[in-house]
């Protein structure tokens, strides 16, 4: 007999059959990644309810668990719940809960583990529902009395979780993290940036994904032909960061500088849900930023890139007497500056002087390299970049990077991080310097991802005495972003949170 019931329909018939027979269905549903010795004790108790156990696995793409999660995929761990000799039947639910499953199999018992005892153990927050489904079809809900495991737990402490000779660093940040009770503190960093005045300001960057086939070098020329097949527009730039804190501030300001008036109405769309003040100045003389990507259809990989912009300072009179006039009503000032025209040294010294407190990611790249260094800030409350834009500012491409940041961090940049790729994150505030290691080793695209690290730093970073829930949560939104291609969706901050949910078991 196959245990393996491919869709819902043969299900149904199956259970049908049985209950002709008067066999008694139980129902377990859970993701199952790491099968340990505490499932066993659950299908058991389980199965003593009814005849017949048949175990509902949650697909992937409904697995909510945080980074990295689930660590096999559907078809293993489907494939090797069929050797259990105590499940009868295996079926994959593709949904976000089993309610509908509930609706069409109506099991005689459904049964959760011990963990959901308490409304803490409901982790996916879906009970209430399945309940309230299992109760119109007149099932019985059963909480088994046998030991609890976690596989999440499994994973953290006996799998290397990202590929590092050791996983101590992860110890003792769980060990800090019972101490500090690092999850409520997340929590009430999150209440109280609710509704304070946050005023983020940045270019706008169209981001436009070619995607193509490449077809070679052509016999008489040095190039490489493509085959065009599709392309993707994207919304970058600072509006990432920007849609990245709109999740958690209710009082948020949007200032930049635009030309085409059909910008302001993609904006104005793509932010209709949230609650953002806009202050988008239009200038005939400003161009806008398109930056044209080529990529591999089939691995991913950048080609080349086109950009269509003026590179160059564009001071606007307008803009400086309304930052001058307004930053101090603001408790937060976050600076995305990608070195395009927006904020020149002028701008960079009012923002430095009028905001209350101030974070800043100022960066390099193949339009400005050496021309928009931080040090064009008098002074940051935090300041966000990588390590050869650190080098880049202090002119030293030797030093051992924790002697950089200690040296800048005794000056007048008070908190500091840079990120560093696959090499993880370091983050220095009031103590010592902490070190993230990268918290996933194989990136999908790389765009973006110091910018969502720099994001939910801000957040914390003006919130909370907590340095290292800083460096996580910061290493956490870079790690969720390198998954994502282009901006096709933001990292949301409940992301971040389950992320770290999963990490501190």
């Amino acid at each position: 007999m196959n245990k393996l019931i491919p869709n819902r329909t043969e299900l149904i018939k199956i259970v049908s059959s049985l209950k002709r027979k008067r066999k008694k269905i139980v129902l377990v549903h859970g993701v199952f990644d790491i099968l340990h010795l505490g499932h066993l004790y659950y299908f058991e108790e389980a199965k003593n309810y009814g005849d017949i156990l048949i175990v509902s696995v949650t697909s992937d793409r409904f697995v909510n668990k945080g980074l990295n999660k689930p660590y096999f995929n559907e078809q293993d761990r489907n494939s090797f719940l069929s050797y259990f000799n105590i499940v009868d039947f295996v079926y994959c639910n593709d949904e976000k809960d089993s309610c509908s499953l509930i609706s069409n199999i109506k099991p005689d018992f459904y049964v959760k583990g011990s963990d959901y005892s308490t409304e803490k153990g409901d982790e996916a927050g879906n009970l209430k529902k399945e309940k309230a489904a299992l109760k119109k079809i007149g099932g019985k809900f059963i909480i088994t009395s046998g030991r609890q495991f976690s596989s999440t737990k499994i994973i953290n402490e006996k799998i290397n979780f990202t590929n590092l000779t050791d996983n101590k660093w992860l110890r003792k940040i769980q060990s800090e993290s019972i101490k500090k009770n690092f999850l409520q503190n997340f929590n009430d960093v999150i209440k109280k940036i609710k509704n304070q005045k946050i005023l983020v300001i940045g270019e706008i960057i169209f981001d436009e994904y070619n995607y193509v086939d490449p077809l070679g070098k052509p016999s008489k020329e040095n190039i490489l032909s493509v085959n065009f097949n599709k392309k993707e527009d994207f919304l970058g730039g600072a509006l990432p960061t920007l849609k990245n804190i709109s999740e958690v501030c209710n009082n948020l300001t949007f200032l930049s500088i635009y030309n085409n008036e059909n910008i302001a109405k993609k904006i104005n769309r793509y932010f209709k849900s949230s609650k953002i003040n806009f202050k988008l100045f239009k200038k005939k003389k400003f161009k806008d930023i398109v930056k044209k990507r080529y990529l591999n259809n089939i691995s991913l990989s950048k080609i080349f890139e086109v950009y269509e912009f003026n590179n160059n300072d564009f001071y606007d009179e307008e803009i400086y007497s309304y930052l001058n006039k307004n930053l101090k009503k603001f408790d937060q000032v976050i600076v995305c500056d990608f070195g395009h025209g927006l904020i020149n040294k002028k701008t960079a010294n009012l923002l430095s002087k009028k905001s209350k407190f101030i974070s800043a990611n100022i960066q390099t790249n193949s339009g400005n390299r050496g021309y928009n260094l931080f040090t064009k800030y008098p002074n940051l409350d935090f300041l966000s970049l990588d390590e050869p834009e650190i080098r880049l500012g202090v002119h030293d491409r030797d030093s051992h990077l924790n002697q950089i940041i200690s040296k800048l961090s005794k000056q007048k940049y008070k908190k500091i991080m840079v990120t560093r790729g696959l090499e993880g994150l370091n983050y220095k505030g009031q103590g010592k310097i902490i070190y993230i290691p990268a918290l996933t080793k194989i990136p999908r695209d790389t765009i973006g991802a110091g910018d969502a690290a720099f994001s939910f730093a801000s957040c914390f970073v003006k919130n909370t005495k907590n340095e290292t829930l800083i460096s996580l949560v910061a290493a956490i939104g870079g790690a969720l972003k390198v998954k994502i291609i282009g901006h096709r969706f933001n990292v949301s901050i409940n992301e971040v949170y389950k992320t770290l949910r999963s990490l501190l078991k």
